[in-house]
């Protein structure tokens, strides 16, 4: 066997973890002298148990093993080591690195600023359009953004880089085979084609909880800083951020309301040290990243007011990132139910509002 092989096999030995791993490879030097290991060398190892010992030498299966590579080539899934000159040089740099990762697509750029974005799951409509946002104008600007294609915040990140035509990351809690959730299938494919899909998990692995805070440590890990966006007190979320500061990563939040419950994560943030973000460039600054001229939100939102006429601007001004029901406008200003539908209507044909289910407006930033 070659030595892409060995280290396959190593690192998909049922029930030999990273600790004994890393013990392993400490003893025996690569993975092929683990191969080459006797039962009573392997004995002399002190982490192991009777059974890892067993477990070891029943995996010594050529075939099997060559099996399992060859379908990895078959779906164009890169198998990448961390002796691999191709294996990110930030993530070889944490706390327990994976010994392998699986990766379809490309990986991220070493040379380029990179910023994952993460939240809460069942994120409010405001926190999906800041995800969008940051991502978007983020990506706009060839900064790489990395998540983790959860429901949610995540999903809507790599929906903004793919808008702001910049590179997105996704890093999954299972093998590449499987999109979880499945609903994410064409943002899986999407990410696939404008960045990469990345795991330390082998084909046919399933989402497990206990994948997803190991996962989290290799979001933060490829990332130079990572941005919270809506998040509750006790979430993967702040796990992550908490890992982020651990490895020496910059930690930005959202600030959010006090009595809100998806605040109370990122106001905690705050409050632990990391930055609180009102824009892109509170982000920027952080990396002493040379910029273009560059539109802040109020900036863009007082040059979509002047194309506005004077019921127009009335209604736009009525308007936030927080749904609207059309009842509430036509009440709170006064108007007539009709002529609210068309001004609204005018606006969103100049792409200034967006219309969401049942009659809700917000505004498009």
């Amino acid at each position: 066997m070659n030595k892409s092989l060995y280290w396959y096999w190593m690192c998909n030995i049922k029930g030999i973890g990273q600790k004994k791993t890393a013990k392993l490879l400490d003893c025996f030097g690569d993975p092929e002298g683990v191969w080459r290991a006797s039962e009573k060398d392997l004995s002399n190892v002190a982490i192991l148990r009777t059974n890892d010992i067993k477990k070891i030498i029943e995996s010594r299966d050529e075939e099997s093993i060559n099996i399992g590579y060859k379908r990895l080539q078959e779906r164009n899934i890169k198998f990448i080591t961390i002796d691999d000159k191709e294996y990110p040089p930030q993530l070889k740099n944490i706390y327990d690195p994976p010994f392998g990762i699986y990766n379809k697509g490309i990986l991220p750029n070493e040379k380029k600023l990179k910023i994952a974005i993460v939240g809460a799951r069942k994120c409010t409509s405001y926190g999906k359009e800041m995800a969008k946002y940051f991502a978007r104008e983020l990506a706009n600007l060839g900064v790489e953004v990395i998540s983790g294609l959860a429901r949610g915040i995540d999903a809507y990140a790599h929906q903004g880089a793919i808008e702001g035509k910049g590179k997105t990351y996704s890093v999954l809690g299972n093998g590449l085979n499987i999109c979880y959730p499945q609903e994410n299938i064409s943002l899986f494919m999407e990410v696939e084609k404008q960045g990469g899909i990345i795991s330390e998990y082998n084909l046919d692995v399933k989402p497990n909880p206990s994948h997803f805070p190991l996962r989290n440590r290799i979001i933060s890990g490829l990332s130079d800083g990572i941005l919270v966006i809506e998040a509750a007190k006790k979430s993967g979320s702040l796990i992550t951020a908490e890992i982020s500061l651990e490895q020496g990563r910059e930690v930005f939040a959202l600030p959010g309301r006090i009595t809100d419950k998806l605040s109370e994560g990122t106001n905690e943030i705050i409050k632990m040290g990391g930055k609180m973000v009102t824009s892109i460039e509170d982000i920027l600054e952080e990396f002493q990243y040379i910029m273009p001229k560059y539109e802040r939100i109020e900036e863009k939102i007082e040059n979509k007011l002047k194309l506005l006429d004077k019921n127009e601007k009335m209604v736009y001004a009525c308007l936030s990132l927080e749904p609207k029901y059309i009842d509430e406008i036509a009440n709170e200003l006064k108007i007539e139910i009709q002529k609210v539908n068309h001004l609204l209507f005018i606006l969103e044909i100049k792409g200034l509002i967006k219309q969401l289910p049942n009659k809700y407006f917000i505004i498009n930033v």
